[in-house]
């Protein structure tokens, strides 16, 4: 993290090095540190002290904020050590990952470069926790974004602050900039503690939700020392006070509370404590929080915090990728140690070498024009670098446009009744790498996601058209059910079929609601009953309902079934709903669930590699098990086409089976004329 430029006080070079220290083990190992991820907000108040400090001092000896210089300072100590950062991920991502992982790197190269990671991650899916195989390995890049969008803000207000004070000499600088922080301040506290509540990974992410950290430091910094600060027994005891406040929020805090919130005060408080109390004690006291903050070891670790900072990271999640599983005690003390020897080369080779001008190079304008290139240069050949790898894949995905000969690609027809042969020597398709994007049609039309309250009428029909005399087929269902939706419109084209598609990821058609721990998902199972009242005006040919099984679930979201309501006795209220009304109702077996991800092994493996392939252990169908306790519930189970012999292949046909725990829509598309002999249509 950034240093905000140099400073005399080695116990905040210290101070850095508890900072990242933290950071490190709690992404080593979580268990041992679970609130260390506060590391980052003891950074965002050292960056506020430091930077708030320095700059309201130069506006009030030149009366002046020189926002170009500036910014030249904050480019040649950040931009050159994040860059080359950045060039090692994409080299490491594209001989170490597996190519379905190469787009999402590459873009999140780009929101690095672009300083706006943090919000690309709030509105992702990714919460900050332990490193798995599938997080981001610059993930952490989202901390570096809040400081430069900080950084872009504090100029322009001090500028303001400026021009106020001259409208009012009466008045500091200092004091108006105290108000000025102190109003920013209450404002993101107060916005930081609803958001927490209300959408926890949002406000983790959010420059919003840590303004409040970054301006608190500045207060820090600009508020006067009071007499009570100078006694060296209180500095001290104020030292030891807040290093405490650090250490036991790391070990006490973790990320499923309502985090930053107000609870971020413990180590906030904790930092500023240190800050205006560790320089007095350092110097007057020895056994100060201060002095020991600032012994060479721990100072040389807070001098190289910030590319100790950019290469921990990557490593982890590189070393967890290759071992595919967490890291061991041993394991994580050799990553700490690299992780330290590349930061310091970082730090000599490259911090130094571009924060110190060349002899030839000493004028203002020179060295200001030349950061600005520096920022261009090593932009540009990031932004180029993670372009191939793009568009390596990009070209991959144009093949999924592409139609497979049925003769070459038979995919699930290879083992139906009339088994069509198989090619061999072929590469199987969707190529691996895009498989994950090889999405149903619902997906690209937004009907993934339907609401029965919001959704129009005329919304998510396939196949034939509305006013035809066609049958209408109503699939209902999570995403699960969703990817059949494919299947119907590949038998709509051989017979014409209406197909209306009420699927919602991620809700399972019953009318008793998921949990994740004390969370209930109650709007998922009135949505359902909404779905109900429509289907029975509609009354459609047929329902075909499919959904992900409760075991499914749970390992998939960690959501469960109350004992008092399972999720087979919702399933039972919403079918019987049906049959009371007359309504045609087939019910889909659940495909098989992977333990892992199939194409990422088939990327590693090779498409005919039997290893790819996993155990046929089918757990229990819930929406089976209601569908036999409701009468005049036809079931079907295409299982036999995804699993023989007790083995379940991640190729069929030379089809690429599971995109993750869902078929491919090329697999869904080849199981059209089977499904078709289960639902009685004439193909």
């Amino acid at each position: 993290m950034s240093r905000g430029g140099a400073s005399q006080r080695s116990d905040i070079q210290g101070l850095r090095a508890l900072a990242v220290s933290l950071v490190v083990v709690y992404h080593l190992r979580p268990s041992v540190l679970p609130g260390g991820f506060i590391g980052v907000d003891v950074f965002f108040v050292i960056s506020g002290f430091l930077i708030i400090g320095s700059l309201v001092r130069e506006a009030a000896r030149d009366q002046t904020v020189d926002i170009v210089t500036f910014y030249s300072r904050r480019i040649r100590r950040l931009v050159p050590a994040a860059a080359v950062v950045l060039l090692a991920v994409v080299a490491a991502t594209v001989v170490l990952l597996p190519g379905s992982r190469w787009q999402a790197v590459s873009s999140d190269v780009l929101f690095s470069l672009l300083q706006v990671q943090n919000w690309h991650q709030a509105f992702s899916s990714t919460s900050y926790a332990g490193a798995t195989a599938a997080v981001s390995p610059i993930q952490h890049f989202w901390s570096l974004a809040v400081e430069e969008q900080f950084y872009l803000l504090v100029p322009v207000l001090l500028w303001v602050v400026l021009r106020l004070s001259s409208r009012r000499p009466d008045r500091s600088i200092a004091g108006r900039a105290v108000l000025v922080l102190a109003l920013i301040a209450s404002a993101s506290l107060v916005y930081s503690v609803f958001l927490s509540n209300a959408a926890h990974t949002l406000a983790y992410f959010a420059t919003t939700t840590r303004l409040w950290e970054l301006a608190v430091g500045g207060l820090a910094a600009l508020v006067p020392q009071t007499a009570l600060e100078q006694i060296s027994g209180w500095s001290a005891l104020a030292t030891w006070t807040g290093f405490a406040a650090i250490v036991i929020a790391a070990r006490t805090l973790s990320t499923d509370m309502a985090f930053p919130g107000y609870i971020a005060l413990v180590p906030v408080l904790g930092t500023v404590l240190l800050l205006r109390s560790g320089d007095g004690a350092r110097l007057h006291n020895r056994w100060s929080a201060g002095r020991i903050l600032s012994w060479k070891p721990i100072v040389f670790v807070g001098d190289v915090s910030y590319s100790l900072y950019l290469w921990h990271w990557p490593l982890v999640v590189f070393t967890v990728a290759i071992l595919g599983r967490e890291l061991r005690i041993r394991e994580a003390i050799v990553l700490a140690t690299l992780s330290l020897a590349l930061a310091a080369v970082s730090y000599y080779l490259i911090e130094e070498r571009f924060r110190r001008p060349r002899p030839e190079s000493r004028s203002g304008r020179s060295r200001t024009m030349g950061s600005y290139r520096i920022a261009a240069v090593t932009s540009l050949v990031v932004a180029l670098t993670a372009w191939g790898p793009w568009q390596v894949i990009e070209g991959k995905r144009a093949e999924l446009q592409a139609g497979l000969s049925n003769q070459d690609y038979p995919g699930a027809m290879a083992w139906g009744s009339n088994p069509r042969p198989v090619s061999s020597g072929l590469p199987a398709r969707p190529d691996p790498a895009v498989a994950a994007q090889d999405v149903p049609v619902t997906y690209t039309t937004d009907c993934g996601v339907y609401d029965p309250e919001k959704t129009p009428d005329d919304q998510c029909w396939y196949g034939a058209p509305r006013e035809s005399s066609a049958p209408t087929v109503a699939i209902v269902g999570d995403s699960h059910a969703g990817q059949y939706v494919d299947s119907l419109v590949e038998i709509s084209k051989r017979v014409p079929l209406k197909i209306h598609a009420m699927v919602r990821n991620g809700c399972p058609f019953s009318t008793t609601p998921p949990r994740s721990g004390t969370t209930s998902f109650a709007n998922c199972s009135d949505q359902n009953k909404v779905t109900l009242q429509r289907l029975l005006r509609d009354r459609p040919d047929l329902v075909l309902l499919a959904g992900m099984t409760s075991s499914g679930y749970k390992n998939a979201l960690g959501w469960t079934w109350d004992a008092s309501q399972p999720l087979t006795s919702g399933y039972v209220d919403a079918l019987t709903t049906l049959g009371k009304a007359g309504i045609r109702v087939h019910v889909l077996a659940d495909n098989p669930f992977p333990p892992s991800s199939p194409a990422e092994c088939l990327q590693r493996a090779g498409a005919g590699e039997s290893s790819c392939s996993f155990p046929d252990q089918r757990p229990e169908d819930d929406l089976v098990s209601a569908a036999r306790q409701v009468d005049g519930v036809n079931v079907l189970d295409l299982h036999p086409y995804f699993c023989r012999n007790g083995t379940c292949p991640a190729v069929i046909g030379n089809i690429v089976v599971y995109r993750d725990n869902h078929m491919t829509a090329t697999f869904a598309k080849s199981l059209a004329g089977l499904l078709a002999d289960h639902l009685g249509v004439v193909s």
